[in-house]
């Protein structure tokens, strides 16, 4: 059972995977010359706006990664978005 590989990510793994994603997006924001949350002060507007912002490239981000294998976001949860319909 040991040398068995899974299919499914351990959660090492998935902090991993999360935190390249975060890091890539700073980066190509940053190549964009477009701001991150931390470069504004904690709380105020410009980094609220910015946190919206950045939030929404991750999630393209994400999604971009899930059209190249093939899947959706919340494809392996059995409750996700499209398991109601």
């Amino acid at each position: 059972m040991e040398n068995e590989h899974s299919p499914f990510p351990n959660e090492e793994t998935k902090w991993a995977m999360a935190r390249n994603i975060e890091d890539a997006v700073r980066a190509m924001r940053r190549a964009q010359g477009k701001k991150n949350p931390e470069d504004f002060p904690r709380g105020s507007p410009e980094e609220e706006v910015t946190t919206a912002e950045f939030l929404h490239d991750v999630m393209r981000a994400i999604d971009r990664i899930s059209e190249v294998y093939g899947r959706k976001s919340g494809d392996d949860e059995p409750h996700g978005v499209g398991a109601a319909g």
